[in-house]
């Protein structure tokens, strides 16, 4: 009898000794403060109005159907489910652990000279979550699981970013080689020309060679051009899984809105990878609980049935022996390893709420990027059209005076390749603005 005041003095210390060691973290709590400092909102917005979906910046049905397809077909996005769908089943596998277990079995044997024997068990075993461990476990795999439900989404919406993008650059690169081809044949004119002058003697060696070394080096560059444009095809078809001999596009840029309307740092804490990586401190500090609950006794309890008979049917239904057993455990020595384990846990906690804090930046900051992107891109794209506008008109003129006799060729060259490198410019400018207003829309957090 004198075993057990000094079994629960044992118990009572030990308890003692783990409560005190255990220092509750609220990560969660300051990431939420930090949130609300930075981008003026908060982590909950189940009961916001949904945001401009990011398919609308850029709303063409050529490009709905690549999205559709994408969505369907992109092998990265289709592991990423079967992610989010094993983090689901794990979330079962962590919540049967709370419940009893139960296994049954029934075994036979004959021996020679012996008659048929049978035994049938049913064992059952529980593990009380007095302290809420297993508990606490299962919401860390719950906020694994929401996690993985972000992750999931983030990855649609940058495929779907990516898509959109490709596309623009296919349009690009289609007007840019356009644009070389007709430089090219504009040169190959002028070089007819040149020829015929040079042979009557009417210009210099040196201004056919100027000739021929432009018209030379703008076919390199339609070269370059044409491989771009083949090589912008084959991505498109790996993004998409529509081969490059079926997909449809344009030939001038379409229009990509600015979602003016939501550059508004609230818009921020939509973004799937703030929502990810808040979840994850959740999941951190439930495993840190865990962890520090280790220390703590545990209670298990045990039932099992057995009976043995000839008769299968008496074995299985017939009267059984019964055993109940109860066991408490708890850690008395483990060099340290427990304590270990659980500050490891608590760094882990700081360690989630560390990266989240770098993703928020990060966020806002990409955020101001591409809005001070947006009004660069525009006042350039704008001066370059007003130069361009100048250069037809000085084209017209310099080809005018040139039949006449007053301007050299090489005066007449000099102004033509400064017309198809503005129009080159004004193409390159033109894909960069509508490349990053989807650039913002990802940043603001708009989806699907």
């Amino acid at each position: 009898m004198k075993f057990y005041p000094l079994f629960l003095s044992v118990i009572s210390a030990l308890l003692i000794s783990a409560c005190s060691t255990f220092e509750d973290v609220t990560y969660d709590t300051q990431a939420n403060n930090q949130l609300t400092n930075l981008a003026n909102t908060k982590i909950d917005f189940s009961n916001e109005p949904a945001a401009m979906p990011l398919t609308d910046l850029l709303s063409i049905k050529e490009v709905d159907a690549l999205i559709e397809n994408a969505l369907t077909n992109n092998p990265s996005l289709q592991q990423t489910l079967l992610t989010l769908k094993k983090a689901r089943e794990k979330v079962t596998v962590s919540s049967s652990a709370q419940w009893p277990s139960m296994s049954a079995g029934v075994n036979a044997s004959n021996s020679e000279n012996n008659s048929a024997s049978y035994s049938g068990s049913l064992d059952v075993a529980w593990t009380a979550d007095i302290w809420q461990q297993l508990a606490n476990a299962n919401q860390a795999q719950e906020a694994d699981f929401s996690a993985s439900v972000y992750a999931y989404q983030g990855a649609k919406d940058l495929l779907v970013a990516k898509v959109m993008q490709a596309y623009l650059n296919l349009v690009r690169l289609t007007q840019l080689t356009n644009i070389e081809d007709k430089r090219v044949t504009t040169y190959k004119k002028n070089g007819k020309v040149i020829i015929d002058r040079y042979r009557k003697g009417l210009i210099l060696l040196n201004e056919l060679d100027t000739a021929k070394s432009t018209t030379r080096s703008s076919q390199a560059n339609l070269v370059d051009y044409q491989n771009q444009y083949q090589e912008a095809l084959r991505n498109l078809s790996l993004l998409t899984g529509v081969a490059k001999n079926q997909l449809s596009y344009q030939a001038s840029f379409p229009e990509v809105v600015i979602p003016v309307n939501e550059i508004d740092a609230s818009s921020i804490g939509r973004r799937p990878d703030l929502q990810q990586a808040y979840q994850n401190i959740l999941s951190s500090q439930y495993l840190h609980k865990v962890a520090y609950k280790a220390l703590l006794p545990s209670l298990t309890l045990s039932g099992s049935i057995n009976s043995n008979d000839n008769n299968l049917h008496d074995a299985l239904f017939g009267s059984s022996a019964w055993q109940l057993l109860g066991q408490i455990s708890a850690p008395i020595f483990n060099a340290g390893k427990l304590n270990s384990e659980a500050e490891i846990a608590k760094l882990s906690a700081e360690q989630s709420y560390w990266a989240f804090q770098e993703e928020l930046l990060s966020a806002v900051n990409e955020v101001d990027n591409a809005i001070a992107q947006d009004d660069a891109i525009s006042k350039r794209l704008n001066l370059t059209k007003l130069a361009l506008e100048s250069a037809l008109r000085s084209e017209v003129t310099y080809t005018s005076r040139y039949r006449q006799g007053t301007v050299s060729l090489l005066d007449l060259l000099q102004i033509q390749q400064q017309t198809f490198s503005l129009q080159a410019q004004v193409t390159q400018l033109t894909y960069e603005q509508l490349n990053n207003r989807i650039t913002l829309g990802l940043a603001l957090g708009l989806g699907l």
